[in-house]
């Protein structure tokens, strides 16, 4: 690729880098592709824990966040100061692409605006889905933050392009009314960018709907690749006699590691193991519930840093298991899952990357479904080497030069709509 073809990248992300989960390994993904195929790339992120990637550039930035708080709490500060101060020292930036909807959007945003540039937005979160494990959390963020963020961002860029008025705001069918509200305002963010994807097709079929479809023309489905680290892990563990159930992800009410623990419980199998890769705030009531299971041993692994350890662990298990249910945007884990060649068991139907029915047994979301989910693939082994393969079959068609290519094609979109729009 010549030099006139390079794009010129800027990635603005709130959550710590790279250690935030699925989010920051997307991140990691997307600048390691795109570096690697000859774009300029500049991370912006909190100084926090910051890990400065090697492939690109990179500026730690000045955050907000109360101590002790998880990462998806931290926040860039979008000052106007900071905003040029950026916009001054990357001049050559063509688009930037937000990763949160916290202070990395509204810096974003400034950056673009100053630089008369694209500005590219991908929703990673589903808060309509936190209603159901931490509602009273989750209405006080509908009714503030997520409620005024579109509108302060729409004020702030001065006239958004594409109209996106009040009466186009409606809810989705079947939506309850906080949840619905969510969509609203999400609508109102995406309608303040050139550009918007998620790589869940349930989000934007959601904020199209909460449109009224005026935004259908800007929005893009871009699942999260799957690193190659994932592709090369080797299962090392001797299959039996006891059977390992893995889980992986954020130890908070809203992945639903209680209803994971309590269907292990009801499992009642001594040949039977659960380990659990993460932290976060509910990590001391699970490990006490933990304790009073009175068969198979559950073990807490902790948070990993280490892709090739977590890929690792992945291809060691016999089958992974998800409890979340309508939280989860893509839960880019199953994707990983698939590429270890690890049989998944889950229980939220709108998850479909790195799931088939080969690969992965689909189930209720209540403890007793998701035991009888674990129960069949116990006493079924020919069943789960079966899955395994079709796990790996499936794990080779979620490469990440497929994501990179992707947005490649949102970035070229959005720079040509906004010469167009300046023209």
């Amino acid at each position: 690729m010549s030099a006139a073809d390079a794009l010129r990248v800027g990635l603005f992300t709130d959550d710590f880098y790279p250690e935030s989960g699925g989010v920051g390994r997307s991140v990691q993904l997307q600048l390691q592709e795109l570096s690697a195929a000859g774009h300029q790339v500049t991370l912006f992120a909190p100084t926090s824990r910051l890990a400065p990637p090697a492939e690109c550039g990179w500026q730690g930035l000045p955050y907000w966040r109360l101590p002790g708080t998880p990462s998806f709490l931290c926040s860039l500060k979008a000052g106007d100061g900071l905003a040029h101060r950026i916009a001054a020292e990357h001049p050559g930036l063509q688009v930037v692409h937000s990763q949160n909807e916290r202070g990395a959007i509204f810096l974003a945003a400034k950056v673009a605006k100053l630089l008369n540039v694209a500005h590219v937005h991908t929703f990673h979160s589903n808060y309509a889905g936190t209603h159901l494990s931490s509602p009273a959390v989750a209405a006080l963020n509908s009714l503030t933050y997520l409620d005024w963020s579109g509108r302060w961002l729409r004020r702030l860029v001065a006239g958004p392009p594409a109209g996106l008025d009040r009466s186009q705001v409606v809810a989705p069918a079947g939506e309850t009314r906080l949840t619905a509200r969510d969509w609203r305002s999400m609508a109102r963010l995406a309608s303040a960018v050139d550009r918007f994807t998620s790589p869940a097709q349930f989000v934007i079929d959601n904020l199209i709907a909460a449109s009224g479809g005026s935004l259908a023309t800007r929005a893009s489905t871009v699942p999260s690749g799957v690193s190659e680290v994932f592709g090369r892990a080797r299962r090392s563990r001797a299959r039996g006699p006891v059977t390992r159930f893995l889980s992986v992800g954020r130890l908070g009410p809203e992945k639903r590691t209680a209803v994971l623990l309590s269907a292990f419980d009801s499992l009642g199998r001594d040949d039977a193991e659960l380990r659990i890769i993460g932290t976060g705030g509910s990590e001391r009531a699970l490990r006490q519930q933990a304790l009073r299971i009175r068969h198979g041993r559950v073990v807490f692994l902790g948070h990993f840093t280490e892709a090739e350890l977590l890929a690792q662990e992945l291809a060691d298990a016999d089958v992974f298991v998800l409890a979340s249910h309508r939280f989860d945007t893509q839960a880019m884990v199953l994707g990983e899952a698939a590429a270890t060649g690890t049989p998944i068991l889950y229980c939220d139907q709108r998850l479909t990357v790195g799931t088939s029915p080969t690969n992965a047994l689909l189930t209720g979301p209540s403890p007793a479904e998701l035991t009888a989910g674990m129960r069949a693939l116990t006493d079924d082994v020919p069943r789960l080497m079966a899955m395994s393969a079709a796990s790996a079959e499936l794990g080779r068609t979620l490469g990440a030069a497929t994501m990179r290519d992707n947005y490649l094609e949102v970035y070229r979109q959005a720079i040509a709509d906004k010469a167009a729009r300046t023209a």
